[in-house]
């Protein structure tokens, strides 16, 4: 991993997130690009500039109070690793966030999950299912004030379909890192037939393409794929919950669909690390 970008508000709810973001690129060793999009220039200056002129004028301006935000809240951190700063006009935060993952190679997308104190409702109306839809690279999608603890466990919602194992060895690169535990999670419904045959198959196809030692699989019962997840992540402590988003018709279709992160706010309160199938 090369190159994380994180996109942030700059409120005191994103506070926690950018230290994620932060504390995960040199842990990982990878170049942190810190973004902010904007839209509407501050009026500080005077309207008989040119069209250009006050444009500069707000880009300078925008990226002085980003520094100036990560600077702050940072504090001794920024001794460790210098950010890059980026600010960018665009009346969608979410083009703003594909404009500038077009310009250069991104290895990972950081994000806030919807923030109702955002001034601008950052990430409400599903910005981030509009960034996974764009397969543009992998998501990590933090809670609101979710502080940074390392990675120990990770839960991976797995429905033993080949697409997963690309996924888990994307995840295993930055298991590495942590040295922390891959756990396969997959909660098995009543229509469902040959589970565990389709996990042995999965295992020996894993471990032939994935040597990463630490995984672990997991059959959990439970009476929906929700409760089945929610009931892993507690008992086993898990840090991070690392997914697919799917579009076909398989077993987690009805919960990792294009609307994936609208529904998993409401059933995990760790951060999620989505793949594009």
């Amino acid at each position: 991993m090369d190159t994380i970008l994180y996109a942030t508000d700059c409120t005191k709810n994103s506070i926690s997130t950018l230290d994620y973001a932060l504390n995960l690129s040199e842990t990982v060793k990878a170049k942190l690009v810190v973004l902010h999009i904007y839209d509407i220039p501050p009026v500080r200056t005077s309207n008989i500039r040119s069209p250009e002129q006050l444009n500069k004028l707000a880009m300078n301006e925008h990226k002085e109070l980003l520094e100036d935000y990560c600077r702050k809240n940072l504090n001794q951190n920024l001794s460790k690793n210098q950010p890059l700063y980026e600010v960018a006009q665009n009346t969608s935060i979410s083009k703003g966030i594909v404009d500038r993952i077009s310009k250069s190679k991104i290895d990972l997308l950081v994000i806030g999950m919807k923030d109702e104190h955002s001034s601008r409702g950052f990430f409400s109306g599903n910005i981030a299912n509009k960034l996974i839809d764009k397969n543009l690279c992998p998501i990590l999608i933090i809670p609101p004030q979710y502080s940074y603890k390392g990675i120990e466990r990770i839960a991976y919602a797995s429905d033993f379909e080949s697409s997963d194992i690309i996924a888990i060895e994307k995840l295993a690169a930055i298991a590495e890192y942590y040295d922390a535990k891959i756990e396969v999670v997959h909660i098995p419904t009543l229509e469902e037939y040959g589970a565990m045959q389709q996990m042995e198959w999965f295992k020996e196809l894993l471990e032939v393409q994935v040597p990463y030692k630490k995984i672990s699989f997991h059959m959990v019962l439970a009476n929906s794929i929700a409760q089945g997840l929610r009931k892993h992540i507690k008992d086993e402590n898990a840090d991070l919950l690392g997914m697919l988003e799917r579009k076909n018709n398989g077993l987690f279709s009805s919960i990792f669909n294009k609307d994936i992160i609208k529904k998993m706010e409401t059933l995990v309160t760790i951060p999620i690390l989505c793949y594009n199938s």
